[in-house]
């Protein structure tokens, strides 16, 4: 084997109009028997051109250590910009990838290491496999060699049926199981499959776009489920999260006019906002933040939506959280966040913001359920402040209604107080006998 020297690179495939199998094992490029037949420059002697070559694949295997320096003419990537941002922090690609890319882009980055070109021994920190999107759940009846329901839980074998797709909208479910509205007794086989257009299940992103906008879809496919986990697509459930995007455009811009219109600017006022309003912005950031991290992008979006409806609760929306939380929301609706960003009185773009970080004084739960029990044996709760003396958490729980009936007119051996735990009276049984 003997290399090529520099100036013969790059070297020039050849023309082929035929790339079918040769038969015999050897590449289609073979097929190219001048370009194969050549000469060693250094000896002069006959020589034939390695035909095994890399596919495609070996130039983007290393195509993350070019984004970290595109314009470098003289290196592969400079060690300095490649010690900053390498190694890549996370890799996110479906299971077929493993073999597809990964692998050989984990071969080339440890041959680079073993040559001293990257200063890491593994190229990507994390893998996140994510799950696929299934089209619509399908149902499936069946009908004997008569044209009679037979149902999907028959003893009968449902090989020899007919099969027939069901519209939903003729089907109920009962427990677990889905049947005919017009005949209960009549079971189906529910499924969802990946998306082919053999099956006509295909969603196209663009429809959906047209009919509910970006950030509903872009935000309804991160709610579905956990990014790792398979899904089943439903249109109807866009619908959730369209609606979510809407109230919270009113929370800050308003009811709409009589003719359908917006009017310029915001609700928010320039007030402080209360402790309590923090409590709740902040117990917001502190989950969103986490869930991003975790991957959990559908249960940072429920907590969004905790965070609309206590809003809307509110006598004022003070600017600066509302301002918190249309960051907050930047990632997962951005058209959105942008535009009420800017009706938010901001010159630039929320891209150029710090992204909110909660506040520890913000996350302290001021009151708790405390359980009371009686002679041992729990009577009900109370809500409580967390600092609440012993005197305080008796008088409360004595006033309830719940359990008042089982304190009046009664002799108090002792109580027992764990704070922050439990409250335990000790009746004396023995005055109260008598």
């Amino acid at each position: 084997m003997v290399p090529l020297t520099e100036n013969q690179l790059p070297l020039t495939l050849p023309e082929l109009d035929d790339f079918t199998p040769t038969g015999t094992g050897e590449p289609p490029l073979t097929k190219a028997a001048d370009w194969v037949r050549t000469t060693d420059v250094l000896t002069g002697k006959p020589a034939r051109r390695e035909t095994s070559t890399m596919p495609q694949w070996a130039g983007s295997c290393w195509y993350y250590l070019r984004f970290m320096d595109p314009k470098n003419s003289s290196t592969l990537v400079d060690k300095a910009k490649e010690s900053y941002w390498g190694p890549v922090d996370i890799y996110v690609g479906g299971a077929e990838h493993s073999v597809l890319h990964l692998l050989y882009a984990r071969f080339w980055h440890k041959v680079l290491y073993d040559i001293g070109v990257v200063s890491t021994k593994e190229p990507f920190k994390c893998l996140i496999n994510q799950g696929l999107i299934l089209g619509e759940v399908e149902y499936t009846a069946y009908r004997d060699n008569e044209g009679k329901w037979v149902s999907a839980d028959s003893d009968s074998s449902l090989s020899d049926c007919i099969q027939e797709k069901v519209p939903a909208d003729k089907i109920t479910k009962v427990g677990d199981n889905y049947v005919l509205k017009d005949d209960p007794n009549i079971r189906l086989n529910a499924r969802a499959y990946k998306m082919s257009k053999s099956r006509g299940n295909v969603i196209n992103p663009d429809d959906v776009v047209s009919e509910y906008g970006a950030d509903s879809l872009r935000l309804y496919e991160m709610f579905m489920g956990p990014l790792r986990d398979s899904k089943t697509w439903s249109t109807g459930g866009i619908e959730g999260v369209h609606r979510f995007l809407g109230r919270t455009w009113r929370l800050v811009v308003g009811a709409p006019l009589p003719d359908g219109s917006y009017k310029d600017g915001t609700m928010v006022t320039d007030v402080e906002p209360t402790f309590e309003q923090l409590r709740v912005l902040h117990k917001c950031m502190a989950r969103v933040s986490e869930e991003i991290q975790e991957t959990r992008f559908n249960t940072a979006i429920s907590a969004m939506m905790e965070f609309v409806n206590a809003a809307y609760k509110w006598d004022t929306q003070p600017k600066s959280v509302i301002d918190s939380f249309v960051l907050l929301l930047s990632p997962f609706a951005p058209h959105l966040a942008e535009e009420l960003w800017f009706r938010l009185g901001h010159a630039q773009s929320l891209a150029h913001e710090q992204f909110p970080e909660a506040k520890n004084e913000y996350l302290k739960e001021s009151e708790i359920v405390l359980p009371v029990q009686i002679n041992g044996k729990t009577r009900g709760t109370i809500l409580v402040d967390k600092e609440c003396s012993e005197d305080d958490v008796f008088q409360i729980a004595a006033s309830d209604d719940r359990l008042s009936k089982y304190l009046d007119g009664k002799a108090i051996r002792k109580r027992i107080y764990v704070p922050g735990r439990i409250l335990n009276v000790i009746l004396d049984q023995q005055k109260a006998r008598t």
